[in-house]
């Protein structure tokens, strides 16, 4: 694993040298040895690694080498802090910029040099003692890259449980009474959630229940996350809506919120992994026992937490699999994709792992994935490797997952153990985990693949082979993804051993002062940001949650000056400024940490940010979602940023912006005033007009966007819009496109239908009052969503043959009383909401 540490090294090694060239210019040749000597221990490693046993020696080997690559590490980082801060000082400090590069050359000189003399130290070391010749009586497995994986958006693979599925689909079809309870229990890994998303996918399941939402609860869980799940998997509160709501300070409000959305309706509610009855308690009052066959789903791995559901409930016991149940599943996930023959030596080999599984669907999965990207001669190997750790006779799941882990390249074992930051449960929002993993530095472009591309590669491969679990998918990508709480322990466990994350829970954590990542998932002090900031490695400070017990308190960031920080996340804190209305700014202290690749300030209740910002000219990516900036935010200087996101109201001004690749959200006004041609690499735009600047807004048509090529998804919260089909071919890439709040005077569908790759259109709370929309059998060749949330219209005609790849058909809230509909036969079973 130490080995996914000094591959990265390695790789940050060469940037500097590559892009840095005149800063090191001095260091240059001592600074190449020491990459070429670690290059070589990253290389051993990679083959001791994979051989699965390490004595005591080895261990304190290889922990001396992520001591040495650590320090690499922190002596480059800290060189080019002190570069560039003598690159930002004016007037008389310019002076001492010449004694100040001579001494900082000679320093970072020696530093390297003793780091060299060191690894040599090392290797010697690893000569000496012998260590590693004890495993030359087992097979090297050789490094290699896993194949290109193939994302497939299939139905919830679920095996065995079919007889489970008719019974459980029974029970939620049935029965016209009040609110019922099935509770799905078993151990993990037995496939209680494969089980119960099956169900709720299910075409008759869609159509009987009007609403469907899903949560998920965990051990730690918080009730406030929890409605708010809820609401926001409903699907049916707009955007403005979920920001109001957002805000709610009580508990109470979000239930009753929630209660009258639900009241008079069916609906199918999933909460998953629940371990207390307190969480059914907290969740049962804002789900109301109405009479319309409304139904909840529970899953859980205590028998008492399934039974002790109050009300009528149907308690179901998930049994293991049986081995003709267990080989099927292991033959749909291990050879879908194969690329060999399957013969009977595979079939033999196959099953005598299998058997050592004993029906539990997790550990088949796992090995399944792993042995999908084998050739057939090494199975033997495998086989071997597992007979070596079998525990009762049984395969054991951290057994298939250390086999799995060992074979993956060093950039799939750092996205991995990276996935140990977020909490347990949680659904990871994929785009947010993307910009973090490049931020921190471990994706690297590949040819002309863009960074982001090659990171989502990495997060399809480790769902192709079961470590990650795709939750869901949109336009064919994964949007949201979850790991196993099983594999999150293990995750969690190797990140600990080599410094790479330290998860502060409670109150009686203590902070590291080594690790490189600090994760916080309850904040307990106003001052926990000053006090306990003692790690001067640290390189990313991540919180998730909420402040507990503190709502509307003010969280202290003086002290907060860890220089070589890439990474902070501080979402939903309200800061403590000096010199400032509380919490309307961002801090100071903030903007000195000029290594920042990633500023995550969503939902902080912020209003401007300084000028001082400037200061941070690498910040690839800033999430200031959820705050509303009505004055001028001048981000000229950041010519860095990939993904900006905020409620951009006043005018905002960017300067080269090739980089960037999101903007969400912008006034019309400012985007009137913006260099399209620059923004080349644009994908994700969101314009949005607020009363607040009324008289500022830019009427905007297609012909608006004519410059980006690469724009994929568009987002307009305008009052008035014009389309002209002559403007289509100006977005020959735009697969979603999203009206808000939109005048439409005529109809748009003759024009949007030449748009050759969109795939997703909404339209909410448009006005179309005057407009008789028409869809023709022409167009739309690829459309997979069409959706009408609250629309104004006057009549809706579908041709039979039209939108041909269609797969959802939503009209909430029956459009308009007086709308005329026409909708072929074939579109009714997809219709949702009407």
């Amino acid at each position: 694993m130490v080995d996914a540490i000094t591959g990265y090294v390695v790789g940050k090694m060469g940037d500097y040298l590559i892009k840095e060239a005149s800063m090191l210019m001095t260091v240059r040749d001592d600074l190449e040895e020491l990459k070429t000597e670690l290059t070589c221990i990253h290389c051993y490693l990679r083959d001791v690694e994979a051989r699965e046993r390490e004595d005591e020696v080895s261990k304190e080997w290889t922990k001396m080498v992520l001591d040495i690559a650590y320090d690499v590490e922190d002596v480059l980082d800290t060189y080019f802090l002190k570069f560039k801060e003598r690159s930002q000082r004016k007037g008389l400090m310019r002076l001492a910029n010449k004694i100040g590069e001579k001494k900082d050359a000679y320093n970072i000189g020696d530093d390297i040099r003793s780091l060299k003399r060191k690894l040599l130290d090392i290797t010697r070391k690893r000569q000496a003692y012998g260590i590693g010749r004890r495993f030359k009586e087992v097979t090297s497995w050789r490094v290699r890259q896993l194949r290109r994986a193939r994302p497939v958006d299939h139905e919830e693979l679920v095996v065995g449980f079919e007889d489970d599925v008719k019974l459980l689909l029974a029970k939620l079809l049935d029965d016209e009474g009040e609110r019922y309870i099935i509770s799905i229990f078993g151990m993990g890994g037995l496939g209680k959630t494969a089980l119960a998303r099956k169900l709720y996918n299910l075409g008759d399941v869609k159509r009987r229940f009007e609403y469907r939402a899903w949560t998920y609860v965990s051990q730690d869980y918080n009730t406030r996350d929890m409605l708010l799940r809820i609401i926001r998997s409903l699907g049916v509160a707009s955007g403005e809506e979920l920001e109001r709501i957002k805000m709610f300070t009580e508990e109470e409000e979000l239930e009753a919120y929630l209660h009258d959305l639900l009241d008079g309706r069916r609906y199918l509610v999933v909460v998953d992994d629940i371990w207390k009855q307190d969480a059914w308690e907290s969740l049962k009052r804002a789900l109301p026992c109405n009479h319309g066959g409304s139904r909840v789903i529970i899953t859980t791995r205590i028998k008492a937490v399934a039974e002790g559901v109050d009300g009528r409930v149907y308690v179901h016991k998930l049994r293991f699999l049986t081995f003709e149940e267990s080989w099927k599943l292991f033959e749909q996930k291990a050879f879908m994709n194969f690329q060999w023959v399957v013969d009977e030596d595979l079939h033999r080999i196959g099953k005598v792992m299998v058997q050592k599984c004993d029906g539990l669907p997790l550990a088949i999965v796992l090995l399944a994935g792993l042995l999908s990207k084998k050739r057939p001669n090494e199975w033997h190997e495998v086989c071997a490797s597992v007979w070596r750790f079998l525990k009762d006779n049984s395969i054991h799941i951290s057994t298939v997952f250390d086999l799995s882990f060992n074979e993956l390249h060093y950039e799939l074992k750092l996205c991995f153990l990276y996935l140990s930051v977020f909490p347990e449960d949680y659904e990871i929002d994929v785009e947010k985990l993307i910009h973090l993993l490049v931020a921190e530095g471990f994706i690297q472009e590949d040819g002309e693949m863009m960074m982001e591309d090659v990171a989502r590669h990495y997060i399809e491969e480790l769902i192709d082979i079961s470590l990650v679990e795709a939750v869901r998918r949109e336009r064919g990508k994964v949007v949201f993804c979850r790991i196993h709480d099983l594999l999150r322990d293990v995750a969690i466990k190797k990140a600990k051993e080599i410094n790479f994350v330290s998860l502060v829970c409670n109150e009686h954590h203590s902070s590291s002062t080594t690790c490189r990542r600090e994760v916080v998932h309850h904040l307990m002090d106003n001052n926990y940001l000053c006090d306990r900031r003692v790690n001067k490695r640290m390189r990313s400070f991540l919180f998730f949650g909420e402040q507990k017990g503190m709502l509307g308190s003010y969280v202290k960031t003086t002290n907060l000056k860890l220089k070589l920080l890439r990474v902070l996340n501080l979402r939903g804190l309200l800061f403590d400024c000096e010199g400032y209305i509380p919490f309307m700014s961002l801090p100071d202290v903030i903007c000195e940490l000029i290594h920042l690749r990633y500023l995550g300030v969503a939902d902080t209740g912020l209003r401007q940010l300084p000028s001082l910002i400037s200061n941070l000219q690498f910040l690839q990516t800033l999430d200031a979602s959820g705050n509303r900036f009505e004055g001028m935010t001048d981000l000229r200087k950041l010519t860095s940023l990939r993904h900006l996101m905020g409620r951009f109201i006043g005018e905002l001004l960017i300067g080269d912006a090739v980089n960037l690749q999101t903007l969400r959200s912008i006034s019309s006004y400012s985007w009137s005033k913006l260099q399209c041609k620059t923004l080349k690499n644009l994908r994700d735009l969101e314009i949005y007009d607020s009363g607040y600047v009324e008289l500022t807004r830019v009427r905007l048509n297609l012909s608006s966007f004519s410059k980006l090529t690469n724009l994929r998804a568009l987002t307009l919260r305008v009052p008035t819009f014009r389309i002209s089909s002559e403007a289509v071919v100006f977005l020959p890439s735009l697969e979603s496109l999203t009206f808000f709040g939109t005048k439409l005077e005529e109809d748009p569908m003759p024009a949007l239908r030449k748009l050759p790759r969109l795939e997703d259109l909404v339209l909410e709370e448009c006005d179309c009052s005057e407009v008789k929309m028409s869809i023709s059998a022409q167009g739309f060749a690829r459309l997979r969503k069409l959706a009408l949330f609250r629309v104004r219209l006057d009549a809706l005609w579908i041709e039979e043959e039209a939108m041909p790849s269609l797969m959802h058909l939503n009209l909430l809230n029956r459009l308009g009383p007086r709308t005329k509909l026409m909708i072929p036969d074939r579109f009714l079973a997809l219709v949702r909401g009407y």
